[in-house]
């Protein structure tokens, strides 16, 4: 008696047949395997009005032109941002008989952290956030990370006068709190700024692009 399990991935395609065998002794066989080949994904050209087909162009982003702006915070200004990045967990599955290679398959997902980093200012809106979440008080504010385009690729105006930059991306964090705030470091000896950091936990960010 056989009872065979197939498992699917990519877009419903079967990748995965496991079979367990049952043999008239009693003795059990366990066999998996994936003989369906892994499509290679293809680019998708766009087309011009006329029809034929053409490259898209692709322009690389600055990373010193952005804003951050958050529920309820008058002041968003922030030196360096960090921290947006997504991170999949993977099981390996074990194929009998099959020495060669071991297939690996995601098993959950979880988003980092986002750090952010200014100068000290004379109000402690971050610090008061903070400890909001200290004294049990779930404060949760939705965050915006905008990315504008680079200062060579700004249009200009007929007159010559520079024009607004123009948003290229958004990231959107959902469900944010501070999980650490971290002060500045003093030094009698020094002039450089003090900088403050605080770090925002959050259940995920929406990726939008223009």
């Amino acid at each position: 008696m056989d009872f065979k399990a197939t498992a699917s991935f990519n877009r419903g395609r079967p990748r995965v047949t496991a079979t367990l065998r049952l043999g008239p002794l009693g003795q059990v066989t366990f066999t998996a395997g994936g003989n369906d080949p892994i499509p290679t994904p293809t680019a998708r050209p766009t087309h011009r009005q006329d029809g034929n087909p053409q490259r898209s162009s692709l322009s690389i982003l600055s990373n010193h032109r952005y804003q951050v702006s958050i529920d309820g915070l008058e002041y968003a200004a922030f030196s360096e941002v960090s921290g947006l990045q997504v991170e999949t967990e993977t099981m390996d599955f074990i194929e009998g008989g099959v020495n060669d290679r071991v297939l690996r398959l995601p098993v959950r997902s979880r988003v980092g952290n986002l750090i952010l980093k200014r100068g000290l200012v004379a109000g402690n809106e971050l610090l008061e956030w903070h400890l909001n979440i200290v004294q049990g008080y779930l404060d949760v504010r939705n965050v915006t990370v905008t990315v504008y385009d680079h200062p060579q690729a700004s249009r200009t105006a007929a007159g010559g006068q520079a024009l607004e930059a123009q948003v290229r991306m958004r990231f959107e964090l959902l469900q944010a709190y501070p999980v650490k705030w971290s002060g500045p470091t003093f030094s009698g000896n020094g002039d450089a700024v003090s900088v403050e950091t605080l770090e925002l936990a959050h259940s995920g960010f929406l990726q939008t692009s223009r």
